[in-house]
């Protein structure tokens, strides 16, 4: 029975070289798109919905942290809003259908 384990993490750890070695070139496509095209239906019923959800889940995950942000680092009490609000907000409301820029 251990001959017959050790023969699928081989074969694992054969896929998983294999697959590690072409992630990068993937990346790398990726990463030359400025944004993101999506199609405009998949983004009115799916991505948009999903972008207002996540905006009031980070509203109250903000409104949770906030007390312990301003007890712990009050200078920086803007940084989860803007990560945690303000980033789905502009995700949901400004960006242009089908089209979502990379905001890091």
């Amino acid at each position: 029975m251990s001959d017959r384990i050790r023969g699928y993490v081989a074969a694992l750890a054969v896929g998983a070289l294999l697959l590690g070695s072409t992630a990068p070139a993937a990346a790398a496509e990726f990463d030359a798109r400025s944004s993101h095209d999506v199609p405009i239906v998949f983004d009115v019923l799916v991505m948009r919905p999903l972008g207002l959800m996540m905006t009031m889940l980070g509203g109250v995950t903000w409104l949770m942290a906030t007390p312990i942000v301003a007890m712990t680092r009050p200078t920086d009490i803007m940084k989860p809003f803007r990560m945690l609000v303000v980033r789905p907000a502009m995700f949901t409301f400004a960006d242009p259908l089908g089209q979502h820029p990379d905001r890091n």
